[in-house]
Formats: C-alpha cells, sequence, structure tokens
C-alpha cells in the first residue's frame, strides 16, 4: 500500500477559479494525509479564454505534483476524463468534479480495496449515503428516470449509482477504456462501467456524503438528459468494440 501510487484527475470547463479554490484548501490537504504518493492533473479543455488564463498563471505557483493537460478548444466531461486518464501514470485514476460534490472522505472506505477491486465507485444510493442539502426536485426526477433507463438499456442493475462524478479506476484498464470511448459527454460514466460489466471486472460501491451545490455545470438538465440518452443508445450500439479478446485481458492482469 504505501508504494501505491494515485492519479487525482480534475476535469473542468470554466469553473477554473472554484477548482483552485478546492483543490488548495480541500485537495491537497487531503491526499497530503493519506499515506500514498499522488499526482494531481487538471484537464480544462472547452474553457473559455478568461478561464484558461486562470489555470495557466496559477499553475507555476503550485506543488510540482500538480499539473494540467495541454488545452484543446473541445468540450464534453467524458473527453476531459479521458484525456487525463491517457495522461495519468499512477497505478489508480480518481475523477471528481471541481466544485467537490461527493466529500473527499469516501476515498477512505476504498483505500482498503485498492489492488483488490478494478473500479471503486461513490454511489449517492447505497444506505449510509446523505444528501447534505436536500436535492433539487428536477434533478431527483432526472436521476430516478436515468437509473431507469441506464439498467434497461446497458444491464447495470447491480450498481446503484452510475453517475456519481467520483470514481476511481485501476489505470491500465481505464486507459484501454478511455482509447476506446466515442462519448465526450455525461453518459461517459455509463460507458466506462458497461465496458467493466461486458469484460467481468469488479465494481464495489461505497456510501458517501453528496451536495447538490448551486454551482451544478448543468445550466439545462432536460436537455442534458435527452443527449444523454442519445449517448447510451450510441454506446449500446458500440457493444462489439468494448469487448476485449483473451490475449487483451490477459495482458491487463
Amino acid at each position: 500500500m504505501s508504494t501505491m501510487k494515485i492519479s487525482v484527475l480534475l476535469p473542468i470547463k470554466n469553473q477554473s477559479q472554484m477548482l483552485l479554490d478546492n483543490l488548495k484548501a480541500k485537495v491537497l490537504p487531503y491526499f497530503d494525509s493519506c499515506g500514498l504518493t499522488y499526482e494531481v492533473i487538471i484537464c480544462y479543455d472547452g474553457s473559455n479564454e478568461e478561464n484558461q488564463k486562470i489555470i495557466e498563471e496559477a499553475l507555476p505557483s503550485l506543488p510540482a505534483h500538480v499539473r494540467a493537460t495541454p488545452y484543446e478548444a473541445k468540450l464534453g466531461k467524458g473527453h476531459n476524463v479521458s484525456k487525463a486518464v491517457l495522461a495519468s501514470n499512477g497505478d489508480y485514476c480518481l475523477f471528481m468534479d471541481a466544485d467537490m460534490a461527493t466529500d473527499l472522505k469516501v476515498f477512505d472506505l476504498m483505500k482498503p480495496d485498492l489492488g483488490k477491486v478494478d473500479a471503486l465507485i461513490a454511489s449517492r444510493d447505497l444506505k449510509g449515503s446523505v444528501y447534505v442539502n436536500k436535492q433539487r426536485f428536477k434533478r431527483r426526477l432526472i436521476h430516478r428516470l436515468s437509473k431507469i433507463w441506464i439498467r434497461f438499456k446497458l444491464h447495470s442493475k447491480g450498481i446503484h449509482d452510475t453517475q456519481c462524478g467520483y470514481k476511481c479506476f485501476r489505470t491500465p484498464l481505464a486507459k484501454v477504456i478511455a482509447s476506446r470511448s466515442i462519448i465526450d459527454g455525461f453518459a461517459f460514466d455509463c460507458e466506462y462501467l458497461y465496458f467493466l460489466l461486458l469484460n467481468g471486472y469488479s465494481i464495489k460501491e461505497y456510501p458517501c456524503a453528496w451536495d447538490d451545490g448551486p454551482d451544478s455545470s448543468i445550466a439545462h438538465p432536460f436537455h442534458a438528459s435527452a443527449d444523454f440518452m442519445k449517448d447510451l443508445r450510441r454506446i449500446k450500439r458500440n457493444k462489439k468494440a468494448y469487448i476485449l479478446s483473451k490475449q487483451e485481458k490477459e495482458a491487463l492482469c
């Protein structure tokens, strides 16, 4: 465990100051206390010029183990996460939202399972999970409808919450998924988990504290949900491309 390295991935779009504030006040102090080697990778693709500048000017003053991927004018959280995954060099890569909606301390529960489980994911729907603030009605409705549709399309019955933005993957496996990913939007979580389910990899969920704050990056949730459903259909149609050969699985052991 002492030699385990974690790549902490922070995908953002136009939330640069929020990310930097949370990085300094929460992320760095927490992972400094965890007893693991770690790096932080910021991916800010799709951000406007002002937010690009905030990141670029802040980087020289941050610790050496904090870096950013080269900027690209591309949109989509899925793109940002996959790009950061491909740039990572830890044993596991852990991504989270810039607003820190999920309490960082769920990682305390995950740590004992590092090296034993392929994917460790926070869940808002397990016994022991806590909503710090009552979730808004629209978000509750979309969350419940999405769960039904995801289970129907991707046969993910054993997973309680695919969309909580706090997930940790064994890095060699995550890089294979990222290299085959076709989803740039919010349904990328489903794509990653569908890949794991199809190939028989282990997934474990952990209860978390979650705060649906006012700074959600989803400006138009119902429009985003329509795009989400389209992407689920794309994932399903791409099923054959996700299935690994016996040789590919052996190479990832």
